[in-house]
């Protein structure tokens, strides 16, 4: 679903796809923000996390690990790649040869709002 990327609109996403004739079973949100907004739908609408509905979170912020139960996202170093970024750009402004990198990969950091699959 398309959002804007806000709480209010993640919150509304959520409603809607619970109220789907098939609802998910598991949810992945584009930021920390829209998760938990939607993690706290689901709580409105009496439907457990992560007994019936798994959420992840796009973000690993530290709001990922204060909310209960704390949200498995993806972790990615934002900065790093950032840094390897301006580096590459420094680098090739001074005339050197354009190279392929691998920044750091991401990796999903399990945490108790997903179950395995039903």
């Amino acid at each position: 679903m398309s959002t804007d990327y806000s709480d209010e609109q993640g919150a509304e996403a959520t409603r809607r796809l619970l109220a789907a004739p098939r609802p998910p079973t598991a949810i992945v949100y584009d930021n920390d923000v829209m998760a938990v907004a939607g993690a706290a739908v689901a709580a409105g609408h009496g439907v457990p996390v992560p007994a019936a509905l798994s959420i992840v979170a796009w973000d690993d912020s530290p709001l990922c690990r204060v909310t209960h139960p704390r949200l498995t996202s993806l972790v990615r170093d934002t900065a790093g790649f950032g840094r390897l970024a301006a580096q590459e750009l420094l680098s090739l402004l001074d005339g050197a040869p354009t190279r392929r990198l691998q920044a750091e990969l991401p990796h999903l950091e399990l945490r108790e709002s997903t179950a395995p699959a039903p």
